[in-house]
């Protein structure tokens, strides 16, 4: 056994530093070669309306709740989680890590696990990319 005693090397102070600084600011996207002042929302009404979202199970499969979901935007959008309220009053969600991004005028498929007949309700919550000052999703990378 080594008498090496452990202890807080200089770099453990710079990645903890590091960290808080990334979730100071949650809503900012990060990005060395993106735009500086683009800031995520959550999606407004009107734009909600022109996102189509189908759920359902495929055929034979009664275990994986499948999300269809069209971008009728011209900017990207991005969800990171849905929530399924069942039929017995008890919910479940799923977290997407990383979130799936939707192009605009696009169309992508996300799932998770839930019992063919047991849902009553689902919800998706999704939001896009602004550049302060305008009302149009954009791709913070661009």
């Amino acid at each position: 056994m080594s008498d090496k005693k452990f202890g807080l090397q200089p770099w453990h102070l710079y990645l903890a530093l590091l960290l808080v600084g990334t979730m100071s600011f949650p809503n900012v996207a990060l990005s060395f070669f993106g735009k500086d002042d683009a800031i995520e929302v959550p999606l407004t009404k009107p734009e909600l309306q022109k996102i189509n979202v189908n759920a359902g199970w495929a055929k034979g499969e009664d275990q994986t709740l499948i999300f269809e979901l069209h971008n009728g935007l011209k900017g990207p959008i991005q969800c990171g989680a849905a929530n399924v309220e069942l039929n017995d009053g008890k919910k479940v969600g799923k977290v997407f890590v990383p979130k799936f991004a939707i192009p605009g005028n696009a169309t992508r498929n996300a799932s998770m696990s839930v019992v063919k007949g047991t849902m009553k309700s689902y919800a998706l919550t999704c939001s896009c990319f602004k550049l302060k000052g305008s009302d149009e999703c954009v791709n913070p990378l661009n």
